[in-house]
């Protein structure tokens, strides 16, 4: 989620649990001056002076901030300075699943191991965009995965037999927890200590007050890993974070600024591993050349909370060049003396240099859309001492002249490059290893920037036996359609999820202004159907059941509001809910029909050619709807102001309704639920939407595991195909 708007949602909740001491509110923090990124000055001549202002101003902040490097030198945290790549992993991720529904996190992780340089933290997250949807909590929404904390648990301990870490999310803007009485603080701790997870990624804050402390009682050595820039305050406290596209202390953008800036907390403290990314940039040349000459790590996130976003072969080739490096060079980074903007000959190259005992590595970045060949450095020379590039794993060309050496480069657009100067001794057979392992993949390297979008394919429709108008199941009505084709206009919230190619739009979440109304018309030729007059209820379903002798692959959450396999007394003819969109379709194959596709339902809500904004009418009206008056659903005939001129009930507000349209682009399975539903919260705009909707509207329903897409406010009718 995009961090700015944030935080100012989250302004009271910093000031609460960022503690400060006495000292810090007498004075103000020299690190205030700046943001999160550091300008520095275009003209080359300056450089000098403003590295050492910049040295003035690190040590400055350390004596204010009353640093003691303890937190990264003790042996349990060492990890988390040199765990250079996080992959953020969608729970609802395909690949994350054996056949069976159980985690198979070896496979899903073996494709991001080969084409982005290797993973070192998993962030899993199965929370929003589907957090809202319902009254369950964000830690409902971990336990509700399979196998709960047991599944969770051997995920964890798979992740460390691989070397890897497992770090848990945490979403400060859902308050539906504390509403139930309970403390984030309290279930987080437990999770950590029941999955044996390595950390807490903090999402949209930076410290939580007293936490780092108490996370160490529930597991040693587990870490803070914070979504946004934190204060120069809490890096003693947080060891990783992440930095998006980066701003100043002026808030303008400099992330593409000809000369590469400085990271601010990268700066301040080398030992705080700080990711970059871009999540809806298929182009991210500039922000890895300004990770590289920082030194910071990178986020590995193709599936962005439901929208794929892949990155460009270039961009991904870098990634698995950069990583490796610096990794097994994470000392020069986190204790080397680090000059940046290191000066050097060839226009439009920059770098940093990195100077650790008798050794020296300059990382470098072609700013270029066009080659750059020519001198690169002239440096003191120590002989026998060798220059090799990491990236390509070849051997510099050199000239040596009176203890003098030059190095030339002939640098491709766009490039990174690093230079290591080690003597020729610790030349060793693991090195050159280690420079054919960089060397074969640069000579496979695709330099292509071009990206292809991953389709979106239509589950097929199985049609049903054909009634005839007169003949139709029971509480069925026929659904008049036009002899050409039916013209509608979808729309959906546009939010991270996106939605799926439609109309003119294709890429939502990368060009449109989030939680806009998106519109798209559509034309779709339609087949006669008779619908449903009511959701299919509680007591229905109960006789199919009976009838059937149905039972569901997975049980959990499944009619988890039933009382001994039954009903809740009051409740039979409530809608049916806690049922997942097969337990669904088993249901509607049972009665003789299937579930309506979203044209379909939105054609018979909307009264036809009527194109009315609600089944009764144009205008909201809240008397005649289920949209949060109540705390939970209600009969489904209830409202007979409300029907459609058909006389269908419940085609807005009530639950949730599932629909035949469901897809998938490769990473994601989803379907589009239709009408709203009761459930209401308004403590957050990232929750899901919620209430009765307008008969256009679609909301995108991220499937994940019947556990978890069970829920209180999803239900379903039925149609029928006719002659």
């Amino acid at each position: 989620m995009y961090y700015k708007i944030a935080i100012l949602a989250l302004a009271t909740l910093l000031v609460t649990r960022e503690r400060l001491t006495a000292q810090e509110r007498k004075t103000p923090n020299p690190a205030d001056s700046y943001y999160q990124l550091i300008e520095a000055p275009s003209a080359p001549e300056k450089w000098d002076r403003w590295r050492e202002q910049m040295r003035q101003l690190r040590d400055s902040v350390r004596w204010h901030a009353g640093y003691t490097e303890e937190n990264y030198r003790k042996e349990q945290f060492k990890w988390a300075s040199a765990a250079y790549s996080t992959f953020f992993l969608m729970a609802n991720e395909k690949s994350l699943y054996d056949h069976q529904g159980n985690f198979d996190i070896t496979a899903c992780i073996q494709k991001y191991e080969q084409e982005y340089g290797g993973v070192d933290v998993v962030v899993l997250w199965p929370t929003y965009p589907q957090l809202g949807f319902d009254q369950r909590t964000q830690f409902d929404f971990y336990r509700n995965l399979p196998g709960g904390m047991a599944g969770l648990k051997k995920l964890a301990s798979d992740l460390h037999a691989m070397g890897k870490k497992l770090m848990i999310a945490y979403n400060p803007w859902d308050d539906i927890g504390r509403k139930q009485g309970t403390r984030d603080e309290d279930e987080l701790l437990k999770m950590v200590s029941e999955i044996g997870a390595d950390g807490v990624y903090l999402d949209t804050i930076s410290n939580v007050d007293g936490f780092f402390n108490e996370l160490q009682k529930s597991r040693k050595g587990a870490i803070l890993q914070s979504e946004i820039p934190i204060n120069a305050g809490a890096l003693n406290l947080v060891h990783q974070s992440w930095l998006e596209v980066g701003w100043n202390e002026k808030y303008k953008n400099l992330e593409f600024g000809e000369v590469p800036h400085l990271v601010r907390n990268r700066w301040l403290q080398q030992k705080h591993l700080i990711y970059r990314l871009s999540r809806f940039s298929h182009e991210q040349s500039t922000l890895l050349q300004n990770a590289w000459v920082n030194g910071c790590g990178l986020v590995i996130w193709e599936n962005v909370f439901g929208t794929v976003n892949p990155l460009n072969p270039r961009d991904r080739y870098y990634y698995g060049a950069m990583l490796p490096v610096l990794r097994e060079y994470s000392t020069f980074f986190t204790e080397g003396e680090w000059t940046p903007l290191f000066p050097v000959k060839l226009n439009r190259v920059y770098a940093s240099e990195w100077r650790l005992g008798k050794k020296t590595l300059w990382t470098v970045v072609n700013r270029q859309d066009q080659r750059a060949v020519g001198k690169l450095l002239e440096q003191s020379h120590r002989a026998g001492t060798r220059y090799f590039d990491l990236i390509t794993g070849r051997e510099m060309k050199t000239d040596v002249k009176n203890k003098e050496v030059s190095i030339y480069a002939d640098y491709g657009p766009k490039a990174i490059s690093g230079i290591l100067a080690v003597p020729e001794d610790d030349c060793t057979p693991a090195f050159y290893t280690f420079l054919k392992k960089q060397a074969e993949a640069f000579e496979k390297a695709k330099w292509t920037t071009d990206v292809r979008l991953p389709e979106h394919l239509l589950k097929a429709v199985i049609p049903t036996r054909k009634y005839t108008s007169r003949i139709l199941p029971k509480g069925m009505v026929p659904i008049a359609v036009p002899s050409d084709s039916a013209r509608m206009v979808f729309m959906f919230r546009q939010r991270e999820c996106g939605f799926y190619p439609v109309g003119n739009f294709v890429d939502y979440s990368f060009s449109q202004t989030r939680n806009e109304i998106t519109q798209a018309n559509i034309a779709v030729k339609l087949n006669a159907f008779a619908m449903d007059r009511t959701l299919v209820t509680n007591q229905q379903f109960a006789v199919f059941l009976k009838s059937s002798g149905y039972q569901p692959a997975h049980e959990n959450n499944f009619l988890k509001h039933w009382i001994a396999g039954k009903p809740p007394k009051g409740l039979e003819n409530h809608p049916v809910v806690y049922i997942d969109l097969n337990d669904a379709r088993a249901y509607a194959k049972w009665a003789g029909k299937r579930l309506p596709t979203e044209a379909e339902w939105q054609w018979a809500a909307q009264n036809g050619d009527a194109a009315t904004a609600f089944p009764w009418g144009n205008q909201m009206d809240s008397t005649v709807v289920n949209t949060g008056q109540w705390s939970g659903t209600t009969p489904v005939e209830k409202f007979s102001g409300g029907k459609t001129k058909a006389g269908l009930f419940d085609m807005s507000g009530n639950v949730w309704q599932l629909t035949e349209s469901e897809r998938t682009d490769g990473y994601n399975n989803y379907c589009i639920l239709r009408g709203g539903g009761w459930y209401i919260n308004r403590a957050s705009e990232w929750y899901a939407d919620q209430g009765a909707q307008k008969t256009g509207f679609g909301a995108k329903y991220l499937l994940t595991w019947p556990g978890l897409d069970r829920c209180a406010t999803v239900g379903f009718r039925c149609v029928a195909d006719i002659e």
